[in-house]
C-alpha cells in the first residue's frame, strides 16, 4: 500500500474510535428478519474499514495483475523485435563489409536476406541493394531500391546522394542537377552538396555555373589552408575555361575579361596568360601580348610564355628584353639542355649563329639529335630559316607542352 492509502486508513480509523467513544451503545445488525446481531459500535467501524481495505487491496492487486500480464506481453513482444533487429543488423554489417571488399555476390545475397526478413524496411539495406546493383552494371534496378529508400526517409542525405549517381551513371544530368540542387537546399552552408553539384556541371561543361557555384565554395573552406589555395586554384581555371568559351563564341571583350579575373583569382593560371597574350595579339596588341607572357613567366616560371613571345618577335629586331631574359635564366634554369635549346633556335632565327654555336659546343647535350641538328644550323645553315631547321625548332617548342 501507498503512503496515501495508509493516511487515510489510519484517518478513518481515529474517527471510527472517536465516534465509537460518542456512542458507547451497542449496534444491532439484522441478518435476516429473525435473527440479529449486536456488536461494539466500533468493532462494526473498524471491521467496515478493515473489510473496505480488504477489498481495495483486491482490487488494486488484481488490476496491478492485469498491467503486469500486459506489460509483460509488450516486453516479450519487444525482446522478440530486438533480437530480429540484431540479427538484421549483424547480417546487413556483414553485407556491407563484403561490398566493401569487392566480395559483390555474396554481398547482394546477404542483403536480400535482410531484405526479406525487414520486409524491404530496412533503409540501409534498400541503400547496399542500389550500390551493389550500380557497381555490377544495373543502375536501372538499383534506382528503384534507392526510391524504395527514399519513399521511407525522404530526407536520409545517403538515399539522395547514392540516388545522384544513379543518374550520373545513366547519364541524366538533368535529373542529376536538380536531386544535387535539393541537397543542396535541405543543406545549406555544406560544401560537399556544392561540390557534387559543380562536378556535375563541369562534366556539362557549363562554366558559368561551374563558376558561380567554386566561388560559394571558397567561403566554406577558408578554414583550411591547403584545401582553400587549392580551390582558389580551381577558380582560376574555371574563370580561364569560361574565357574560352566565351572566344570561342566570338565574344573577344567578354574573354579578355574572364581571362583578366582568373588571373586575379590565381596568378598562375598558365592558360589564362597564354590565352590573353594570344588574344591581345591577335587584336594587333603585341606590346600588351607580351607584356602578359612576360608576367606569366614571371609568376609560373614555364617556358612556354617565353616560346609565345619568341615566335611574336620571330620577324621583329626589338627582341632584345627576351634576349636578356633568356640569358639571365640560362644559368639558374634547372632543366638547362632545354633552355639552351631554347636560346640556340632564338640566336639562330635572329642570325646570331656564333652565340648559337658556342652555347651548343660548350653544353653537354641531353636531347642528342635536336642538339646536333641545331649545331649543324648554327654551324652550315645560312639565315636559319630553311624548313629543316622550321622542324628543328617545332620540335624543340613541343618539349615545352
Amino acid at each position: 500500500m501507498s503512503l496515501k492509502q495508509i493516511i487515510v486508513f489510519l484517518v478513518f480509523a481515529l474517527l471510527s474510535i472517536y465516534t465509537a467513544f460518542l456512542n458507547p451503545h451497542d449496534s444491532v445488525i439484522h441478518i435476516t428478519q429473525n435473527q440479529s446481531l449486536k456488536l461494539p459500535t466500533v468493532l462494526l467501524l473498524l471491521g467496515s474499514i478493515l473489510i473496505g481495505v480488504i477489498a481495495t487491496v483486491f482490487l488494486f492487486w488484481t488490476f496491478n495483475f492485469k498491467s503486469a500480464l500486459a506489460r509483460w506481453k509488450t516486453g516479450f513482444k519487444k525482446n522478440r523485435i530486438e533480437k530480429k533487429n540484431h540479427k538484421v543488423e549483424a547480417l546487413f554489417k556483414k553485407g556491407e563489409s563484403l561490398f566493401i571488399c569487392g566480395n559483390m555476390d555474396k554481398a547482394q545475397n546477404l542483403t536480400e536476406k535482410v531484405l526479406e526478413t525487414s520486409s524491404e524496411q530496412h533503409v540501409g539495406a534498400l541503400n547496399l541493394m542500389g550500390k551493389i546493383l550500380s557497381a555490377t552494371g544495373k543502375p536501372d534496378l538499383a534506382e528503384n531500391f534507392h526510391k524504395k529508400a527514399l519513399a521511407l526517409e525522404p530526407k536520409n542525405i545517403h538515399t539522395l546522394f547514392h540516388l545522384a549517381d544513379v543518374y550520373s551513371q545513366t547519364d541524366r544530368q538533368s535529373d542529376e542537377t536538380g536531386l544535387l540542387q535539393k541537397i543542396s537546399g535541405m543543406n545549406p552552408g555544406t560544401v560537399t552538396p556544392l561540390l557534387r553539384l559543380r562536378d556535375a556541371y563541369l562534366k556539362q561543361e557549363d562554366w558559368k555555373k561551374v563558376c558561380a557555384l567554386q566561388k560559394r565554395v571558397l567561403p566554406l573552406v577558408r578554414e583550411d589552408n591547403v584545401t582553400w589555395k587549392k580551390e582558389q586554384s580551381n577558380l582560376g581555371q574555371f574563370l580561364f575555361e569560361l574565357g574560352k568559351q566565351s572566344l570561342q563564341a566570338g565574344n573577344r571583350d567578354g574573354a579578355i575579361s574572364e581571362f583578366k579575373q582568373a588571373l586575379r583569382t590565381c596568378e598562375k593560371c598558365l592558360p589564362a596568360y597564354l590565352s590573353l597574350g594570344d588574344v591581345y595579339l591577335e587584336s594587333g596588341k603585341q606590346k600588351q601580348a607580351l607584356k602578359t607572357w612576360n608576367t606569366g613567366f614571371e609568376k609560373t616560371g614555364n617556358l612556354a610564355c617565353l616560346v609565345r613571345s619568341q615566335i611574336a618577335l620571330r620577324e621583329s629586331d626589338n627582341f632584345q628584353e627576351l634576349l636578356k631574359t633568356y640569358e639571365e635564366s640560362l644559368d639558374a634554369a634547372e632543366e638547362r639542355s632545354l633552355w639552351v635549346l631554347l636560346l640556340s633556335t632564338f640566336y639562330l632565327e635572329h642570325g646570331l649563329k656564333e652565340k648559337a654555336r658556342d652555347l651548343l659546343e660548350n653544353t653537354p647535350p641531353q636531347q642528342a639529335l635536336l642538339h646536333s641538328l641545331l649545331l649543324e644550323h648554327a654551324q652550315h645553315s645560312g639565315n636559319g630559316n630553311d624548313d629543316t631547321f622550321a622542324l628543328t625548332r617545332d620540335a624543340v617548342f613541343a618539349l615545352t607542352q
